[in-house]
């Protein structure tokens, strides 16, 4: 079956999760259990059925496609017969036309010409890779088991294949400064993929990294750095184009709770602090090229940027207010502004 094409459109995307599942090792910043929130290895078709089922019950009408998807695994590092029992259950709904593709995470190094032949039979639209770095040295550290290498070479048979592309990126790993962080940007966006997803390195209960930071081997980031490199990050993919879709993990009872995560830059509103960042930069950017300022400020933006231009808990405000000594700052909703656009006044 011919890879399905990626959309443009914000898909709705019904996540499987398979913790370690097709993992041949650990890596040292992994405990899938507390970042996925699930602690069933390989979920049955009775269960991959039902939550099929209730994602499309609160479908709204306007979500297209329709995608499932495999995460917290190395899907391509399955056994054929288990990547059979997991796509059973989705063919009815393929069908039926109730969902429309599917898309998985996986390593590197298990794309090759043979494991992508398994999957020619299966409508899949997109594979994302575990990248997290482009320096072999950080990989190796961090005990990934694959190279940057394998990373080129699963990539272009990935885009000679048709599939849609994801890359996914670490920020903070044991050994990465700065200047390491944006070589691998520049590395990753070199490949020219669909999209990216960047992710702050967190030192996770029960993994290696946990007594590696218990130790003192291992400092990770504050936030405020994670912050700024991952904005960074984000303004340099965006730069050419390619989609950031997600800056920061998605939240769960486990890493909210706190018991979870030891330590690390993890905040359940991290996106959007890096986006409201970038507000902030560009109000500060034209405020100084305005020169002399009154003590009233004006902000237009996009109706769909006000909450990222106050800032968490109006923080952007405050620190105007603070630096350039406002005594007002009004924000007007605009639909005429351009999203992540602002005009100073």
């Amino acid at each position: 079956m011919p890879a399905m094409p990626i959309s443009s459109n914000k898909p709705l995307v019904i996540p499987i999760f398979i913790p370690y599942s097709g993992c041949p090792h650990r890596c040292v910043f992994c405990n899938q259990a507390a970042l996925t929130g699930s602690t069933t290895p390989i979920p049955d078709p009775v269960e991959i059925k039902n939550i099929i089922t209730r994602f499309l019950q609160f479908k709204k009408p306007f979500r297209k496609p329709i995608e499932v998807s495999f995460f917290g695994g190395n899907f391509l590092g399955l056994d054929p017969k288990i990547i059979s029992t997991l796509m059973a259950p989705v063919i009815p709904f393929l069908e039926r036309v109730e969902i429309d593709s599917v898309r998985f995470s996986t390593r590197p190094d298990t794309i090759t010409e043979k494991t992508l032949s398994l999957i020619e039979q299966y409508p899949v639209s997109c594979i994302e890779l575990g990248v997290q770095s482009m320096d072999d040295a950080i990989l190796a550290r961090c005990r990934r088991g694959h190279t940057s290498a394998d990373t080129k070479n699963a990539v272009a048979l990935i885009k000679k294949r048709g599939y849609g592309l994801g890359l996914q990126v670490m920020v903070g790993l044991p050994g990465e400064t700065r200047e390491v962080t944006m070589s691998t940007g520049a590395a990753i966006a070199a490949l020219k993929p669909d999209f990216v997803r960047i992710y702050p390195t967190l030192v996770i209960a029960d993994s290696a990294l946990a007594a590696w930071y218990k130790n003192g081997k291992y400092t990770p980031l504050c936030l405020d750095e994670c912050i700024d490199r991952v904005k960074a990050l984000y303004l340099m993919f965006t730069a050419k184009n390619i989609r950031v879709i997600r800056m920061g993990l998605q939240a769960n009872e486990e890493l909210d709770s706190g018991a979870a995560v030891l330590a690390g830059p993890y905040h359940p509103a991290f996106g959007h602090m890096v986006l409201s960042e970038i507000m902030l930069d560009k109000v500060k950017s034209a405020i100084n090229q305005i020169g002399d300022a009154s003590r009233r400020l004006l902000l237009s933006v996009h109706p769909s940027c006000v909450s990222r231009m106050q800032g968490l808990k109006k923080n952007n405000l405050d620190r105007l207010k603070k630096e350039f000594g406002f005594k007002e700052i009004q924000i007007i909703a605009d639909p005429l502004v351009v999203p992540d656009h602002v005009v100073v006044s």
